[in-house]
This record gives structure tokens, C-alpha cells and sequence, in this order.
């Protein structure tokens, strides 16, 4: 089942996504989905981030080839246990709106992932209890700043600048995530593909792991690592990550228009 946060008529209401139609829910998928009779063509919806969630989450470092092939990386060891970190909700943005780039930033790096989505309040929970606490998974992009940023004792503007957190488009519930492929093009030129079950440490461990120490709810994300070599971006390039069983995110990017003083 596909799921999707859309807005209509000026306000943002989920959705079930049926081929060309979506069917709006009753309420938030997160205590069970309750479809209704209601439904729109897809056309005169707007995708949307996938939820309002309360936190979101990044782990670093959890492909082998990015921690490997990474000029920040090159030479560490795999980590035993997963490197979660806040993302910020403040970059959260959706499908098709720009990623702004400031003029103080230097280089800016896409980082495409997988993202898992919380369907219910779990803390302290075992990996195979985190599986009933995953609602679905979409496509996330780790957006970074990595010329100066990110070698700052935190990732508060190297991650968490306004936009750096593209989402979307919708929520995949019945997806093995291991069985897919990952995908990032530039300006419609492939740069990486990977098999998602190289992924060090898996969805349901690194929730249950997460949930060791922080409560994780419903509608937080978790954006799982990036594989590979990322470069960077420039005003007037568009970026897609693409997760086969999902769909394509797709955020063009500018820079930051500064009001004249």
C-alpha cells in the first residue's frame, strides 16, 4: 500500500495512492488506516512530506562502499554498533520543492537513503518488535554541507539547514527493503547505485537499537545512511533519489535569494 501526505484544497490530509486516484484517510495511518469514499484524481494533489514528524533522525556511516570510499571516512573500520545523530525537523521539506543553498555554505552534498517511517511509540523494544513499529519506508536525501560544516563538533547547520531534509514522494508499507535498489542521479546522470541489503545495520536494529535510549513516535523518520561518493550540487541542478518499490524523490536546487538591505 502506498500511502501519501498530499495537500488539498489548502489543507495537507493523508492518502492512499490508487494508480491515478487518491483515497483520503479518515485520520493519520498511524493507529490503522481508515480509508474513506472520498477520492480525487492524483493530478489535483500536491505531494507532501510524508508525515509532521516530531524528530528526524539520521545514521551515519552504514554502507561499507560510503565509509570506504568517503574522503571523511577512508580507512575506518565498520562500526559495531549504528551512529544515529538528529537531523532536525526544521529541513524537512517534500517532493519537487528546491533545496536552498546559502551563500555561506561552501559544498553541498546530496546523500540519497532509504527512510524508515514509525507507525507507533516504541521504546526499549527488540528487533523483532521494532518490525510492528515500522510503518513503511520512502526515499529521504541527506542533504550536507561538507567543505567546513561538517567538521563542526555538531551537525546543527551542516545537516539541519532549512530544505537540507527532502522526503517523499509517498509511504511503501509492504516493501522488504533488502530486496531493493537504491538509486541518485544529477541532472538525470546515474552517480550511485547500491543494493540496499549491503546496509550494515538493518531498519529493524537500528530502531530497536534508537529505542534503547530515546523514545521514537509516530511519524518520525530515520534516514538510513548513504552509499558511495557524493558530490556536490550547484543552483540549477535537480537531484533524484529513487528506491525501487517506492518511487523517485525529485528536488531541484537554487540559492538562497538575499532581500536587499
Amino acid at each position: 500500500m502506498r500511502i501519501a501526505r498530499v495537500a488539498f484544497r489548502n489543507s495537507a490530509r493523508y492518502a492512499i495512492v490508487e494508480d491515478d486516484r487518491v483515497r483520503f484517510l479518515a485520520e493519520p495511518p498511524f493507529d490503522g488506516i481508515k480509508p474513506t469514499q472520498e477520492r480525487v484524481p492524483l493530478a489535483e494533489v500536491k505531494m507532501l512530506a510524508p508525515t509532521e514528524c516530531m524528530n528526524y533522525w539520521g545514521v551515519g556511516f552504514n554502507y561499507p562502499a560510503h565509509l570506504h570510499q568517503a574522503a571523511e571516512t577512508s580507512g575506518q573500520d565498520i562500526p559495531k554498533l549504528p551512529r544515529p545523530w538528529l537531523k532536525g525537523v526544521g529541513s524537512l521539506i517534500g517532493p519537487d520543492e528546491p533545496i536552498i543553498i546559502p551563500p555561506e555554505a561552501g559544498a553541498v552534498h546530496y546523500e540519497g537513503e532509504l527512510v524508515v517511517v514509525i507507525k507507533k511509540k516504541a521504546r526499549r523494544v527488540t528487533p523483532d518488535e521494532a518490525k510492528l513499529c515500522i510503518l513503511g519506508y520512502t526515499c529521504g536525501n541527506d542533504v550536507s554541507e561538507k567543505k567546513e560544516w561538517e567538521r563542526e563538533h555538531t551537525f546543527w547547520r551542516a545537516k539541519g539547514t532549512d530544505t537540507f531534509g527532502p522526503a517523499g514522494p509517498g509511504i511503501e508499507t509492504d516493501l522488504n527493503p533488502e530486496r531493493e535498489t537504491l538509486t541518485v542521479r544529477l541532472n538525470g546522470k546515474v552517480m550511485d547505485t547500491t543494493n540496499i541489503s549491503a546496509m550494515i545495520h538493518k531498519p529493524a536494529f537500528l530502531v530497536s537499537y534508537m529505542s534503547t535510549f530515546t523514545t521514537l513516535y509516530p511519524g518520525d523518520l530515520i534516514l538510513t545512511g548513504a552509499s558511495g561518493v557524493t558530490q556536490a550540487m550547484k543552483p540549477g541542478d535537480v537531484v533524484e533519489v529513487e528506491v525501487s518499490g517506492i518511487g523517485v524523490l525529485r528536488n531541484p536546487v537554487e540559492a538562497e535569494k538575499m532581500a536587499r538591505k
